[in-house]
């Protein structure tokens, strides 16, 4: 089961240009099973579409986009009132801050904090490693050798998850790097604990060496 693990709609994303309406049309159409859906620090949009896309069948994995000091992160959790506590721009949490059922993606970590401003260098890994349970190794937006290399290395290093996300700001993008998971997903939870197992594997339809443009952030 392949599933996006790191999409944008706006309104709750300023940056992105899907709206709410054509997030649900796209996965009508593309018989989408699972998609999670991360904006910057706001889950008004998940509020809105978990139901609708339950309608057609759709599991919406809940999460948000924060962007820190160490770079931006991926938070997913079934606990809506932790994650409506998180904003664009802040600490990374540490474990005890965290509810039981939640895991931390690293997304494109060589690329830095889109919103944060912060750059990558070796030794953040060092101070970031105990905190997540995975990194993003294919970013939609960030597709390079440079980048995905690093992710590697660093899955490699520190022994966590890797995944693979959109980062989707247009419908077009949505689905161009994927996470494959070797069971089926109900919810969120489900997600977590898959990530915590490392029961996945990142996949990525983005031509090797290139790298996209970012018209509308990360």
């Amino acid at each position: 089961m392949r599933v996006d693990l790191h999409t944008h709609t706006f309104p709750a994303s300023t940056c992105s240009r899907i709206t709410q309406v054509e997030f649900l049309d796209y996965c009508r159409s593309a018989t989408v099973e699972a998609i999670a859906l991360t904006n910057h620090g706001d889950i008004g949009d998940n509020i809105a579409l978990e139901q609708p896309l339950a309608e057609i069948g759709v599991t919406l994995i809940h999460g948000i986009e924060i962007s820190t000091l160490f770079g931006d992160f991926v938070v997913l959790s079934p606990d809506l009132e932790f994650l409506a506590t998180l904003r664009d721009v802040q600490p990374l949490p540490r474990r005890s801050q965290l509810p039981e059922v939640a895991a931390i993606v690293w997304v494109h970590p060589a690329a830095g904090g889109g919103r944060s401003g912060a750059s990558y260098y070796s030794g953040m890994a060092d101070e970031v490693a105990p905190l997540i349970d995975a990194v993003e190794v294919y970013n939609g937006n960030w597709p390079d050798r440079r980048c995905v290399e690093t992710a590697q290395r660093l899955v490699a290093e520190y022994e966590t998850a890797a995944t693979g996300g959109s980062d989707a700001h247009e419908v077009g993008q949505i689905g161009r790097c994927s996470t494959q998971f070797t069971s089926p997903l109900r919810s969120t939870a489900d997600v977590v604990a898959a990530l915590r197992e490392r029961a996945v594997m990142p996949i990525t339809t983005v031509p090797k060496g290139g790298r996209l443009g970012r018209l509308f952030g990360r």
